[in-house]
């Protein structure tokens, strides 16, 4: 890539004063996904125009100077090209920027658009645009101060400024542009971005069921051979692994996922799980979890910054947090560790091979060693040496006849 930075325009409110780059598009905003689609190597800066228009991720924020929104560009240092984007938008191709640049730089253009559509061919065979309002453009640094200097206020004066100039015009055409300027148009871009990113990963050999109510980030990373179910939300900064199902009804979030892993109706977040692993239905796997291989975190199991061995199976309605879980542990029905102490979270440790018995309470901090056995319903408030068994309860008395002397003088009360 030649010598080229990019500039975006700011300045684009809506009639509630709503800022366009900062509308919500699929997981992010609109000022984000712009920035996602600039080519590799593009310094990017973003030309804020007056107060409450937030900065764009990946750009150097830079004040917008009095004269209108392009006045600013004047100050951009010296460089071979600029990419000047006058508008938030979303793309139906991807690398659709990477080819306008391409395009300008190999054929030496002066000023180059991109273009939705085309109405045929010049007599020089370039492709010649639509009419409507251009939202991008490359310009030679040297054209673009001399379009500067003319007193454009768009981008399409801008070009046109350039060609007046004497500058040769060329066009990289690409398949749709949704410009993003309220919350319409913001929706718009929203659907053709979910179409983008599905159909995508589908080329890629990843089953998405149902395009249309799967919503997956556009950096999100899925492997051939995964399957995501409907209603699943795949956020920012996520892997999942070949062979993983995903869904129905999950959502992730800076989470990877190991090959041969399911997540049926669970929330991940911020966490490890390893590979063939089942997670749900309605797993809640908070921030700071690492999770083996071959687990089970079955149904209502909570996990909150905790590290879980391989083969260890969480099977239903659990709640571990600040611990540190060995290999193969079974953990019973109800099993909570008690980690906060209502001023400080405290850690638990359990070894390798041990069985938690059902209703267990360990009270934080305490450690278990390998192979402890807990038995049902005990509290556990001191450490457990290996291979023993823990009972924490008060022992069982039996008083025969009670409950039916009980019922007989509820029945008389009842008869009075």
């Amino acid at each position: 890539m030649m010598d080229i930075s990019a500039a975006l325009v700011g300045g684009l409110f809506d009639e509630d004063g709503v800022p366009a780059y900062a509308r919500p598009v699929l997981f992010g905003t609109a000022g984000d996904a712009v920035s996602a689609y600039l080519p590799d190597a593009v310094g990017a800066r973003f030309f804020v125009q007056g107060e409450g228009e937030p900065p764009v991720a990946g750009t150097v924020c830079v004040a917008a100077q009095e004269g209108g929104r392009f006045a600013a560009l004047k100050a951009l240092p010296a460089c071979g090209h600029v990419l000047v984007i006058a508008a938030p938008f979303a793309l139906t191709e991807q690398d659709a920027l990477y080819h306008l640049v391409q395009t300008h730089t190999a054929a030496g253009y002066g000023v180059s658009v991109l273009a939705a559509e085309q109405q045929g061919f010049d007599a020089e065979g370039q492709p010649i645009p639509r009419d409507e309002r251009c939202v991008a453009a490359v310009f030679a640094y040297e054209v673009l101060q001399k379009a500067l200097a003319a007193g454009s206020d768009s981008l399409d004066s801008l070009v046109a400024a350039a060609v007046a100039a004497g500058a040769q015009k060329g066009v990289a055409v690409t398949n749709e542009i949704v410009e993003i300027r309220d919350g319409g148009s913001a929706f718009i871009a929203f659907r053709a971005m979910v179409n983008q990113v599905n159909f995508g990963l589908i080329e890629q050999g990843v089953q998405i069921f149902d395009p249309a109510n799967t919503y997956i980030a556009p950096d999100a990373k899925i492997a051939p051979g995964a399957t995501i179910l409907p209603g699943c939300h795949i956020r920012s900064g996520c892997k999942v692994g070949a062979g993983a199902v995903i869904g129905p009804n999950s959502i992730l979030e800076k989470a990877e996922i190991g090959a041969g892993t399911t997540v049926n109706n669970s929330q991940v977040y911020e966490s490890t799980v390893g590979a063939h692993v089942t997670v749900g239905p309605f797993a809640y796997i908070r921030p700071q979890c690492v999770v083996g291989d071959h687990c089970r975190i079955g149904d209502f199991v909570e996990l909150k910054k905790s590290s879980i061995g391989n083969g260890t199976k969480v099977s239903h309605l659990t709640y571990i947090g600040d611990a540190t879980v060995g290999e193969r542990v079974n953990f019973g029905c109800g099993t909570v560790v008690v980690n906060y102490d209502g001023y400080h979270k405290n850690q638990t440790v359990i070894g390798d091979d041990c069985f938690i018995g059902c209703n267990t309470n360990l009270v934080s901090p305490v450690t278990l060693g390998d192979r402890v056995f807990t038995a049902a319903g005990t509290t556990v408030t001191k450490n457990v040496p290996d291979g023993a068994l823990a009972v924490a309860r008060a022992r069982q008395t039996t008083l025969e006849g009670w409950n039916d002397r009980r019922r007989a003088a509820h029945e008389k009360e009842k008869d009075q």
